[in-house]
C-alpha cells in the first residue's frame, strides 16, 4: 500500500472521530467534563481570525473550568478538533495556548506541579497548544537565575515528545518574562544546555512571530521586526533553523501555500549557508498537509542541501492516527531523492518518526526498510532522537 492510499484512512479515522465524539457526548464517563455534553460551536462557526480564536477559546475554558484534572477534557477537545477539522483544527493549537494559560491561573497551577497537569499525549494540535499554555502560565514562578532548574521539571515528563514540548513551552515562557524581547530570554534557553536551547529557543521565536501578528495575547514594546530575513539574518547560528521554523506560518501572504519547488526557492532566493537551510525548511512547513507530497516537492529541488533542509519541514505528525505500516511508507519515499540527499531524508525521517511513536519506529520499523542504506539510515537518525529535534512541531 502507497501512501497516498493512507489519507482515505484517513478521512475514514476522521469520521469515526466524529462518531465516537458524538457518543462520547451522550455518554456518562465521568473523567470527561459535564460542560462538553452541551457544547455550541456554532456562536464560533461564523467568525474570522482574532474573533473566532476567542469564541473557541472562552467556549473551552468553560469546558475545563473546576477541573482538578484536565487531560481528560483537552483530549475530548482534541478530538472533537478532529472531527471538525476546517478553521477549529487548524487553529487549535493557538487557541489552546489561551485556554491553558487561563486554566494554569484559575487552578493555581505552580512549577512544582506543573507535571501533574500536561496533557500525556503527542497531538502537535490542540493537546501541545494547551501544554505550551501551561507553561507560560507558570511563568512567574520561574526564576530567571535558575532556568535549568525549572525546566528540570520536564525531565520527568514520559515521552521523548512530551519532554520536547514542554522544553518549547518553556521557551514561550521565557519570552513572556521580558515581555517578548527575544536576547534575554534567548539567554535562558542557552543556559539549559546544548541539547535543549535551540529547542527552547524555537519556542521563544514561536512566541516572537505571535506577538508580531497579535496572536496568544503576546505583544512587543519596540516596532517588531517582521521580515524573517532581517530577523534569522542577525541571530546566533545555532537559533538560526529555529528561528525560521515557524516564520512563514505568520507572516505568509493570505492563503499562499508552497505547492512546487520553485515557491521554496523563490521564497528562499539569495540566502546561502545556515540562512538558506533555514529558510527551506520554514517554508517547506507550509507546503501540503500530506507528507508524501511534501516529500515530493523536497526530492525535487535541485540543491542536495535544499532536499535534506525541505525534509526537516515535513510534518510527519500529521500521520499520527494513521496506521503503524504509513511511517514505513513514507521513509520508503526517500528513494525518490538523489543519493546525495537520501541519506539524510532516511537518518531525519528516522529520527521524527521515532520520537512521534515513541520510540517504535526505532525498533521494528527501521530495521524492516528494504534497502541496507534505509535501514543503517534510518537507525543512526533514530539514535540522535534524544538530540535537540531544533526544527518539529
Amino acid at each position: 500500500m502507497r501512501l497516498r492510499a493512507v489519507f482515505p484512512f484517513v478521512l475514514i479515522a476522521a469520521s469515526l472521530a466524529a462518531l465516537t465524539y458524538a457518543m462520547f457526548l451522550g455518554g456518562d464517563d465521568p473523567e470527561r467534563p459535564a460542560a462538553l455534553r452541551t457544547l455550541d460551536l456554532e456562536p464560533c462557526r461564523g467568525l474570522q481570525d482574532a474573533a473566532a480564536r476567542d469564541c473557541f477559546a472562552r467556549t473551552f475554558q468553560s469546558v475545563l473550568a473546576g477541573q482538578e484534572d484536565p487531560r481528560p477534557g483537552v483530549q475530548a477537545i482534541s478530538d472533537l478538533a478532529r472531527s471538525e477539522g476546517g478553521y477549529l483544527l487548524t487553529n487549535c493549537h493557538v487557541v489552546m495556548h489561551t485556554v491553558g494559560r487561563t486554566y494554569a491561573r484559575d487552578a493555581g497551577v505552580e512549577l512544582a506541579t506543573l507535571m501533574e497537569y500536561l496533557p500525556l499525549s503527542n497531538d502537535p494540535g490542540c493537546s501541545a497548544g494547551f501544554a505550551h499554555g501551561l507553561v507560560t502560565g507558570v511563568a512567574p514562578d520561574i526564576d530567571p537565575a535558575r532556568p535549568r532548574a525549572a525546566a528540570g521539571a520536564c525531565a520527568d515528563a514520559d515521552t521523548r515528545w512530551q519532554r520536547y514540548s514542554c522544553v518549547h513551552g518553556f521557551g514561550h515562557a521565557f519570552m513572556r518574562l521580558y515581555a517578548d524581547q527575544l536576547e534575554p530570554a534567548l539567554e535562558l534557553c542557552v543556559a539549559l544546555g546544548a541539547d535543549t536551547a535551540p529547542d527552547c529557543a524555537q519556542g521563544a521565536y514561536h512566541d516572537y512571530w505571535f506577538a508580531v501578528v497579535g496572536a496568544d495575547d503576546a505583544t512587543l514594546r519596540q516596532r517588531p521586526v517582521t521580515d524573517p530575513r532581517r530577523l534569522c539574518g542577525g541571530q546566533p547560528e545555532q537559533f538560526v533553523r529555529p528561528c525560521w521554523y515557524r516564520a512563514f506560518l505568520e507572516t505568509r501572504p493570505e492563503g499562499f501555500q508552497v505547492e512546487a519547488p520553485e515557491d521554496l526557492e523563490d521564497l528562499c532566493e539569495h540566502l546561502d549557508g545556515v540562512q538558506r537551510a533555514g529558510c527551506i525548511t520554514g517554508a517547506a512547513v507550509i507546503g501540503p498537509s500530506d507528507p508524501a507530497e511534501q516529500l515530493r516537492i523536497c526530492a525535487a529541488l535541485e540543491a542536495a542541501g535544499d532536499a535534506e533542509s525541505c525534509v526537516r519541514g515535513t510534518k510527519v505528525q500529521n500521520l499520527l492516527d494513521a496506521p503503524q505500516g504509513a511511517y514505513a511508507e513514507l521513509i520508503e519515499d526517500c528513494v525518490r531523492f538523489s543519493p546525495e540527499a537520501r541519506g539524510g531524508c532516511y537518518a531525519w525521517l528516522g529520527k521524527a518518526i521515532t520520537v512521534v511513536t515513541d520510540g517504535r519506529f526505532a525498533r521494528t520499523g527501521c530495521p524492516r526498510l528494504r534497502s541496507t542504506e534505509a535501514r543503517r539510515a534510518c537507525a543512526a537518525g533514530a539514535r540522535t532522537a534524544e538530540e535537540a529535534l531544533v526544527t518539529f512541531s
